[in-house]
């Protein structure tokens, strides 16, 4: 998605179990789930076109998870260094090879 929206969604929950993170984690726009530790269970690193996307995403598939307590989002702005896009290009197959004919 060339003119894409990136987020960082912290969500709370009222436990931190496998269902949740299963749920969380078939949401099509989550492109990364992490547990971690603090006030948060999860961060999700979303991927949408622009904020009204982002409001719906998080208001319809997010909060609607039963155990989801409350969620907080913070907006990329600029991504300085992505490893993981670099990588992804690196594997990208190569063109196919001619061989020479004899």
């Amino acid at each position: 998605m060339p003119d894409s929206l990136i987020a960082f969604v912290f969500v709370q929950t009222q436990f931190c179990d496998g269902r949740t993170a299963t749920l969380l984690a078939g949401i099509p726009e989550v492109e990364e789930l992490h547990r971690i530790a603090g006030d948060d269970c999860y961060v999700l690193r979303v991927r949408v076109s622009n904020t009204e996307q982002l409001g719906r995403l998080v208001r319809d598939k997010i909060e609607r998870i039963r155990s989801v307590h409350s969620t907080r989002i913070t907006l990329v702005l600029k991504t300085l260094k992505d490893k993981q896009a670099r990588l992804l290009k690196r594997k990208e197959p190569d063109a196919p090879k001619t061989v020479p004919r004899r």
